[in-house]
């Protein structure tokens, strides 16, 4: 019974094959999970090992999956979702707690990564209510005034208990009719014929780099416009004033699939930034809390891979 327990147990390793064959990239599913490439291979070896079976094929930079590893995908993935369910309806379903989350975060987080499916999280948990404090300096919700808190990290505070959301992916953009103007950029090199729109939020880095597979190389732009609020560099791109080269997928997916914005740049980017939330200590001990951090890392990151294949399926190199 215990070898049996061995082979069959491995449910979140399992998960990690189902994503590595949807992006075909261990490098992507890495990056999503804020995990080490060679952490992901030696845990599929090691399933592999177990099971008898050979999951992947590795072809130089692609991967293959063999007939067993589709086989297993379409067996198992709806049992592994209907066991996440279960899971999640279990630990509501004695829930006596009640009363009110104090969530921190800034504007343009609150406005694109909380406010959009807190319905869904209310239907669900009716009995649960939030007071939201937006505010784009972040010492101003950390001290002790909110219960959970939404930010780029980590920041390592002794106070707070961080659970990793995914890692937010930026794509440069710009509007058509800018495009029509000015050209098309590919490479790095080629934005100093171009106009950047620069956002000079706090909690953004300021080193002019782009990546792309690994590489990196810096970027000069011929003039800026420099605002340091993402909703007014928005605005200024869309009007085609410039280039952003640091948008967050989740500032620009519904432009990018209206044709408002487009993708410049084939795949070169700002380095992304991990995306975390936190509950303070005696938050922590909350049940309210502890269902609502869990429903929302999960949900979250459901709509980030859904929103990356999109995207891809439509030809935007991320």
């Amino acid at each position: 019974m215990q070898q049996l327990n061995r082979k069959v147990f491995h449910l979140e390793v399992w998960e990690l094959v189902f994503r590595v064959i949807e992006e075909q990239s261990l490098i992507r599913v890495a990056d999503q999970r804020g995990l080490e490439r060679s952490q992901i291979s030696r845990l599929i070896k090691a399933l592999e090992k177990d099971i008898g079976h050979e999951l992947l094929v590795r072809n130089g930079p692609t991967i293959q999956p063999t007939q067993f590893a589709l086989l297993a995908k379409e067996k198992l993935e709806p049992l592994w979702e209907n066991f996440n369910q279960t899971l999640l309806e279990l630990s509501s379903s004695g829930e006596q707690d009640s009363g009110i989350i104090r969530i921190g975060a800034r504007p343009g987080f609150i406005q694109s990564q909380i406010l959009p499916i807190l319905g869904e999280f209310q239907r669900k948990h009716p009995h649960i209510t939030f007071d939201i404090i937006a505010e784009d300096d972040p010492r101003t919700y950390m001290r002790g005034q909110t219960d959970v808190v939404f930010y780029y990290g980590p920041v390592n505070n002794p106070n707070l208990i961080e659970n990793w959301v995914s890692r937010s992916t930026f794509i440069p953009c710009a509007s058509p009719e800018y495009i029509k103007n000015y050209g098309m950029p590919k490479f790095p090199e080629d934005l100093k014929k171009h106009i950047g729109i620069i956002y000079t939020g706090r909690h953004r880095r300021q080193d002019a780099v782009l990546e792309k597979a690994g590489e990196r190389c810096p970027y000069e732009w011929h003039s800026t416009i420099r605002v340091n609020s993402m909703k007014s560099v928005k605005t200024a791109v869309l009007a085609g004033a410039g280039i952003i080269a640091d948008i967050p997928m989740h500032h620009c997916y519904k432009e990018l699939m209206s044709g408002e914005l487009v993708a410049v740049l084939n795949g070169w980017h700002a380095p992304n930034l991990d995306y975390y939330i936190a509950s303070t200590l005696e938050a922590a001990k909350l049940k309210r809390v502890q269902i609502f951090i869990e429903w929302y890392v999960q949900r979250r990151r459901e709509i980030e891979i859904d929103r990356k294949r999109i995207l891809q399926e439509l030809g935007v190199n991320i």
